[in-house]
């Protein structure tokens, strides 16, 4: 006995609800940055910071050290930049002093 499998593959473009045509997905482009940041004293100061970042849409990682001063970050730059980030963190209370 021999069984076919055929499988047929839709190459028209997916359309939302509306009706109109979705955008193609947009590879990731990960970027990693060192932030020096001022006014960390504590373990909060990092939770504060880390939850505060992680609210934006594009990172992956978030790392902060009080006793370092830094606050490295993960994130999708066609998704959110650099100035965003660093608003948050000033947002949240803290000062960043330079970024590698």
């Amino acid at each position: 006995m021999v069984v076919l499998l055929a499988v047929a593959c839709n190459t028209q473009q997916k359309k939302d609800p509306s009706g109109t045509e979705e955008a193609p997905a947009v590879a990731a482009e990960w970027v990693e940055v060192v932030l020096s940041v001022e006014g960390m004293t504590c373990e909060g100061c990092e939770n504060a910071i880390k939850a505060g970042v992680e609210s934006l849409d594009g990172i992956a990682e978030v790392e902060s050290s009080h006793q370092e001063a830094f606050t490295r970050v993960k994130f999708d730059k066609s998704v959110t930049t650099l100035e965003e980030i660093s608003a948050k963190i000033t947002e949240t209370g803290y000062e960043v002093v330079s970024a590698k």
